[in-house]
């Protein structure tokens, strides 16, 4: 029960980003300011990938969400390197994003 109401709250943040102005359809808490032109380089597709397939995590094989956590962890590095509060905003993101990756392989492991 209390995973199943985790599961829905992770969900629930995580869309509620895509209601905010300049969201992508990824759904991101980011508002575009001084540091969007930087924001908008390569890691910017593949974070809107990753984070693009929370709504199917449910879905997914085990071996595509331990393919999303890998992504996850590989994009953390190059995130902690961009400006402090792109940064901030992007590390949060693409964290919760992981976990909810990660509940959902659980969540598989468990049913078998």
């Amino acid at each position: 029960m209390k995973k199943t109401v985790l599961f829905i709250m992770i969900i629930l943040f995580i869309s509620w980003g895509s209601l905010l102005p300049g969201a992508s359809p990824a759904g991101r808490l980011f508002l575009p300011g001084p540091g969007y032109a930087c924001a908008e380089e390569n890691w910017r597709g593949e974070f809107d990938s990753i984070c693009a397939k929370t709504g199917e995590s449910m879905e997914l094989s085990t071996d595509e969400l331990k393919s999303l956590i890998s992504r996850c962890d590989k994009l953390k590095e190059v995130i902690g390197k961009l400006e402090e509060s792109t940064k901030k905003v992007f590390s949060k993101r693409l964290q919760m994003c992981r976990d909810l990756y990660a509940f959902a392989l659980e969540a598989k492991k468990e049913k078998k």
